[in-house]
């Protein structure tokens, strides 16, 4: 017992100096005097060292991370050190962490068709003469494919089945002949995987999996797949972990993974630069203009890295790229859809998959912030706080019970935990984990200052809105 609480000692000083961090602000000479050293920092350093400064010169905290994986530990590296030793670390290149990551995430290709019609005269006049059946216009099918990414987010290796979440508009084509728009010929490839991908004819000399269509939502810009094939029991693939936290912090450094430029997965990385905001851009059908919520990042996001990851520093799954600002005066502004709304978003999907879309709890209801500032948590992390108050409701609707300056507080599912807001968009969020024939209870604070519970029914299909 001695011996693993020196060893343990050493490995924290040995952590201590190489990554500059201590457990709570503790250094590892102070750990060891409260737990009974007796001599000075000098003599207890000279005890890390082993007899003749031999035993010990290689010990490191890998050293006894891989033993503990040996007795049974199966979490990270940076897992170990956090819950064992104590030590709040972030590498700054735990190569083994990427690299595991990268394994989570594939390449996607979807093909399309097109049908154009040629001879005589051409554009428009040949689209014409193809549509009446004259002028000795022939129609023509044209292949051609999008190139994005993935992130495994369900794996049975005993199946070969995989779960797979990605940007909608990675699988979808309005101008194709696709039904719906959406690829019929999907095609997955993990990392190292042959690419053998065809828009014509699919993969047939290569390693690509084919992958159905579970469902989607564009207006959240993102799409699950499901695939089985028995390349997946044997290849090297993972299932990403999503981040537990639902908040980013501005600076956190992030890895993002993805296929940029179809060429293949790729790591890049970066900073969170902002931890939320909204962006603007035309839905891919060309009908409207939609709002999406996403983080930016400085981590180099490219063409074909669209529906790919945005790791933590810890290998968390904190988002799904799917943006950048291509304007000729921006530099390193890219976007991901945060996981907090993501991993809600994927848990509608497969409850609809009827609708092959999303089914979205409504309130019927405005809101808008009244009150922001910064702020430090009990963990140092710099945070947002937003007070957001009711400003209209509509007659008939699933909130026709909220009245105009409520202030909206926290939300609690089937009589759930509570979960409290400290921001606007944590209430859209959890709606999205709301099903027909749920009792949700929301806690207020009316115009009075007086805290009310107002409990709604989601028993009228009029309450949700289906994206698809």
């Amino acid at each position: 017992m001695k011996k693993i609480t020196k060893t343990i000692l050493a490995t924290i000083f040995a952590t201590t100096l190489l990554l500059g961090a201590t457990a709570c602000g503790t250094s590892a000479y102070q750990i060891a005097v409260q737990n009974g050293y007796k001599g000075t920092e000098k003599e207890w350093l000279t005890t890390l060292q082993g007899k003749d400064g031999k035993d010990g010169k290689d010990l490191t905290a890998r050293d006894l991370y891989n033993e503990a994986v040996s007795e049974g530990f199966t979490g990270t590296f940076l897992e170990f050190c956090s819950e064992v030793l104590g030590v709040d670390v972030r590498e700054n290149n735990d190569v083994d962490m990427i690299a595991k990551n990268a394994t989570s995430v594939v390449s996607i290709y979807s093909g399309f068709s097109k049908t154009t019609y040629v001879g005589g005269l051409g554009g428009m006049g040949g689209i014409v003469g193809g549509l009446i059946g004259g002028g000795g216009y022939e129609p023509q099918l044209e292949y051609y494919y999008s190139a994005g990414a993935g992130v495994i987010i369900d794996l049975d290796k005993s199946t070969g089945t995989a779960l797979v979440v990605t940007n909608y508009h990675v699988i979808y084509d309005s101008e194709s002949n696709a039904k719906g728009g959406i690829s019929d010929a999907i095609y997955l490839y993990t990392y190292g995987a042959l690419n053998g991908f065809d828009a014509q004819n699919g993969d047939q000399t290569g390693n690509g999996m084919k992958a159905t269509y579970v469902g989607g939502a564009m207006e959240y810009d993102i799409a699950v797949l499901e695939v089985t094939s028995d390349y997946l029991k044997t290849c090297v693939a993972t299932a990403a972990t999503f981040s537990a936290d639902d908040e980013v912090q501005v600076g956190e450094k992030v890895f993002a993974i993805g296929n940029p430029d179809g060429a293949g997965i790729a790591v890049t990385e970066g900073i969170i630069s902002v931890e939320s905001e909204y962006i603007q851009m035309t839905a891919f059908d060309g009908s409207e203009v939609l709002q999406y919520r996403v983080m930016r990042t400085d981590a180099a996001i490219n063409s074909g890295n669209s529906g790919g990851a945005l790791f933590n520093s810890i290998g968390e799954l904190i988002g799904i790229t799917n943006a950048k600002n291509a304007a000729s005066d921006i530099d390193n502004m890219g976007y991901a859809l945060p996981s907090s709304q993501v991993k809600n978003l994927v848990g509608n999907i497969k409850a609809n998959r009827a609708y092959s879309g999303a089914r979205v709890a409504t309130l019927g209801i405005m809101v808008q912030v009244v009150k922001s500032n910064a702020y430090y948590d009990e963990n140092g992390r710099l945070r947002i706080a937003e007070e957001f108050e009711v400003v209209s409701v509509t007659a008939n609707a699933a909130g026709k019970d909220l009245k105009t300056g409520d202030r909206i507080k926290a939300i609690s599912i089937n009589d759930g935990e509570w979960v409290n807001f400290t921001r606007q968009y944590q209430l859209i969020d959890q709606l999205l984990c709301v099903r027909k024939g749920d009792t949700v209870k929301l806690k207020i604070i009316n115009s009075n200052g007086i805290e009310e519970t107002i409990s709604i029914v989601y028993d009228k299909d009029a309450y949700f809105t289906t994206y698809d």
